[in-house]
């Protein structure tokens, strides 16, 4: 493929730079607004090339030194040269993109106020997944390279918590005296203010002495939990010395190593205090709630504190079951929690449309909350839906579907969870008809 040289106009949601060729529209991963660069066609598509830069000619305006020796080549960290300040407003402008673009949305009544920035950009990330392989004899322990399974090895990460970063030479030092090492694909590894945990995940079964192996290993560095994934299958404890929690408003949060945290403890709390503020929970109105795709409970408990009825609905069994007993042990009033699958029509028929419903609050994963939306917009009596997304384009996909059955978009407030990276947390608040007025 040719070598080009191109000037970045933009950053596209997703992370890549824009630019255009002959009035091609290329992307180019890893690079900021301002950069001209040098690339390497790697892909001609039919509606846009794909480049990889292979040198910053002269860097952009707003661009800082990475402060890590593998930055552009690790598939993380996608915003890392770019200036804080610039990055905010990149992710909002990314929110906005989304809703106008896909939601169709009238920029001029669309309000989307400014990111809530992230105090604390590196140190933070609370959970994170190794991936694991060879070069020969010497083992590989790290992310994935952009765009590809290559491994880029690392010592340390400066965006991870230090006690997770503090585990790669330890862990590469481990894995090569196990037996059964070739098996090992990925390590899952996750800090709560109270514990550090991980998941072993094997593509087969290991012998016992390399289980008996793993126990002593986590005793010694100070790992309070660790679990073995064989497959798809759900992981299995095999060390359980201290539970996983962290606090939230005074509540304190117990989680197992499988369960999905956020993965930024500061701004989870900044998260969910937002996100009641929209819910209408801080003027303390309100009976009944829903918390959909409820996992352990993060929003779960702050919202019983102040509803006399809430319902709690998840997939997973054991997050439910972990839910259930952070209602109890923080002594809070009694919550329902049903097992459902709220990304099939089967399960969300389940729920109680029916009944008046004062808040519907929506946390769902990256591809969103579709077939849930629609229930809402034909079948609901909610007066308010709060929706947290993590992903703009499914966000602005079932924006829409609310907006076309008679909901109307009140505000929307992006936040930082992921400093660094090219993802953005939102906020979406919702009135039936402007019934209730925001706070």
């Amino acid at each position: 493929m040719d070598d080009v040289e191109l000037v970045i106009e933009k950053l596209v949601p997703g992370g890549m730079g824009l630019a255009r060729l002959e009035g091609r529209v290329a992307f180019v991963p890893h690079t900021a607004p301002g950069d001209r660069i040098r690339g390497r066609i790697e892909a001609d598509r039919r509606h846009h090339l794909m480049v990889r830069c292979q040198e910053i000619l002269v860097p952009g305006p707003d661009t800082v030194d990475p402060g890590c020796g593998v930055n552009g080549r690790c598939g993380g960290c996608q915003l890392r040269r770019i200036a804080p300040e610039t990055q905010d407003a990149i992710k909002t402008g990314f929110v906005r993109e989304g809703l106008e673009r896909i939601a169709r949305l009238d920029s001029a009544g669309l309000v989307v106020q400014p990111l809530l920035p992230a105090q604390q950009r590196d140190g933070y990330r609370r959970r994170a997944t190794f991936q694991v392989g060879w070069n020969g004899s010497e083992v590989l322990l790290g992310f994935f390279a952009h765009g590809s399974h290559d491994i880029v090895d690392l010592t340390d990460c400066p965006v991870l918590d230090p006690r997770l970063s503090a585990l790669f030479g330890p862990l590469r030092c481990f894995i090569a005296r196990l037996q059964a090492r070739a098996a090992l694909n990925a390590i899952e590894v996750v800090a709560g203010d109270a514990g550090v945990g991980m998941v072993f995940c094997l593509l087969r079964p290991c012998p016992n002495a390399d289980k008996e192996a793993m126990r002593t290993f986590a005793t010694e560095i100070g790992v309070d939990q660790l679990w073995l994934r064989l497959g798809r299958a759900a992981p299995r404890p095999l060390v359980t010395r201290r539970t996983l929690s962290y606090e939230l408003d005074g509540l304190s949060i117990a989680f197992g190593p499988e369960d999905f945290v956020q993965g930024h403890a500061l701004q989870n709390r900044l998260l969910v205090a937002e996100t009641l503020r929209l819910s209408g929970r801080l003027s303390g109105r309100g009976q009944v709630a829903w918390d959909l795709f409820c996992g352990i409970g993060n929003f779960t408990l702050p919202l019983a504190r102040s509803f006399a009825a809430v319902l709690g609905a998840d997939l997973m069994a054991g997050s439910l079951h972990r839910a259930g007993k952070n209602v109890q042990k923080n002594g809070l009033a009694p919550v329902t929690f049903r097992r459902i699958d709220l990304f099939r029509e089967e399960g969300v028929s389940l729920l109680p449309w029916q009944d008046p419903v004062d808040l519907v609050l929506l946390d769902p994963p990256r591809n969103g909350a579709e077939t849930l939306c629609r229930h809402l917009a034909t079948h609901g009596k909610a007066g308010r839906v709060v929706y947290v997304s993590c992903d703009p384009a499914t966000l602005a996909r079932d924006v829409a579907i609310l907006v076309g059955g008679g909901f109307v978009l009140e505000t929307v407030q992006p936040v930082d969870l992921f400093p660094q990276t090219r993802h953005v947390e939102t906020i979406a608040s919702f009135t039936r008809n402007g019934r209730e007025k925001k706070d």
